[in-house]
């Protein structure tokens, strides 16, 4: 049941649709594709500015050199400041700070398949792909980061204007911010605000994602880079050279074991989370520790030993797993496989990493965000979980707040391929759930 207060806001999410589409259109077309990571000053101030005409203390971080190091910059090839935007709805006293979160990066545009300006921000009526479940007839949005999460920017602006308009005094503090490279890592994003104490909250909402469900688990990763070396010579004359791609090959049959048949049976269960049909089609209903031979490059053509040989390996952490756990127990199969080559001469370096979390589905804050979203969508979502990452890591782990995530999109609106898409009508529906629960969590005062 709604309150009085809270239909008034509804009312105006609804009526004042068109001024969301065009604050997204505006961010759509700031490139902010990663990497190269360009433009988030210039996202960052322009979300500033609508902050501040929204009653909000503002202010804009750049993350140091340091972050820059540890999110992999020089071999990602990450170029421009790390902006990120906070901004603070100050409360009249007596409740909780809740910290919201968006991020303002996006995949890559690709340069062939679009049929709509990816920086266009278009607006149709119809789709020719897949509906959205929360399509009432209110078109869609087109261009890279409508779904991925330009967005949720806008439905969580949406809510906070149809609060600051309605004149409704929050009790606790509201923390919004807007930060990059959520889609490599986003150690010099979100990692750098609660690393660096600049954020802090009792309680947070991760805004990326679907309103199909409400994300509790996910997994964290290691990005490994890897590196053999060897002895070039002629090819004819292999034997008196050393061959990097063969070494790497040893290594990666030992990779591949560790994998099949030690990481494949390291589960962490997440009762009441479902993980998706398609991981439950192979057998997975569990949070599952992971392995990725993602990129492998080496030599110089077939007449020639190489000397060199490089991969990236990506791997995915069970909740609970920490990454220095994680970084031994990798090099250990490296180490296992040297000892009986002594030829074989490797280097192991890591490109960035984040650790997984694990919301519990009978969390009190976990069943009373979903209420919340349930009265204020008309259905009740599942709780969920992915075997991907997410920021919600750094709320979690870093930020010790219990957390839930949700945002717009889904498979229907395409995110990382062309035409990306998102449901106007869903992006209302989530700015809605967004600001019930700012006015549930956070408490109205009188």
């Amino acid at each position: 049941m709604l309150s009085e207060t809270e239909k008034r806001v509804f009312d105006y999410i609804e009526y004042h649709r068109d001024d969301m589409i065009d604050y997204l259109r505006r961010m759509v077309s700031i490139d902010t594709q990663t990497p190269p990571g360009l433009n988030y000053d210039v996202i960052c101030d322009l979300m500033a500015d609508r902050f501040s005409e929204l009653g909000c203390e503002t202010s804009i971080h750049e993350a140091t050199e340091k972050y820059m190091r540890l999110s992999g910059a020089e071999f990602l090839g990450l170029e421009g400041p790390r902006s990120n935007v906070v901004a603070l709805y100050k409360g009249k006293g007596g409740g909780p700070a809740l910290h919201i979160s968006a991020h303002t990066d996006c995949a890559a545009i690709q340069e062939e398949g679009w049929t709509v300006d990816p920086l266009g921000g278009e607006v149709t009526d119809d789709t020719p792909y897949t509906r959205s479940m929360w399509d009432r007839g209110g078109g869609y949005i087109w261009g890279r980061g409508v779904a991925d999460d330009k967005g949720e920017i806008a439905a969580m602006t949406l809510a906070l204007q149809a609060i600051h308009r309605n004149d409704v005094r929050l009790k606790g503090d509201l923390i919004l911010t807007g930060n990059c490279d959520e889609e490599i890592g986003g150690v010099a994003g979100l990692g750098y605000l609660i690393n660096e104490g600049i954020v802090k909250a009792d309680m947070g909402i991760q805004l990326d994602g679907g309103l199909s469900g409400i994300g509790l688990a996910a997994q964290g990763r290691t990005r490994f880079l890897l590196r053999t070396k060897g002895m070039s010579w002629h090819g004819q004359m292999p034997i008196l050279g050393i061959n990097a791609i063969e070494k790497m090959s040893k290594l990666n049959v030992a990779l591949n074991d560790y994998w099949r048949n030690v990481l494949l049976r390291r589960h962490v269960p997440v009762p009441g989370i479902d993980l998706g049909e398609a991981l439950r089609a192979k057998g997975i209903d569990s949070m599952t520790a992971m392995l990725n031979i993602g990129t492998i490059k080496g030599g110089v053509q077939g007449a020639t030993v190489p000397d060199l040989c490089e991969q990236e390996v990506l791997r995915g952490m069970v909740p609970g797993e920490t990454y220095q756990e994680v970084y031994d127990e990798f090099k250990a199969v490296l180490d296992g496989v040297k000892a009986t080559d002594a030829e074989l001469e490797y280097e192991l370096g890591v490109v960035n990493f984040r650790e997984g979390y694990f919301i519990q589905a009978d969390d009190p804050y976990a069943i009373t965000s979903r209420q919340i979203i349930q009265d204020a969508v008309g259905r009740e979502l599942p709780f969920t979980g992915t075997l991907g990452s997410t920021d919600m890591n750094y709320q979690v782990v870093d930020g010790g707040m219990p957390c839930v995530n949700f945002g717009v999109g889904g498979a229907y609106s395409r995110g990382h391929k062309q035409d990306e898409n998102a449901s106007i009508d869903e992006i209302i529906q989530c700015s809605k759930a967004v600001a019930l629960l700012f006015m549930r969590k956070l408490g109205v005062a009188a």
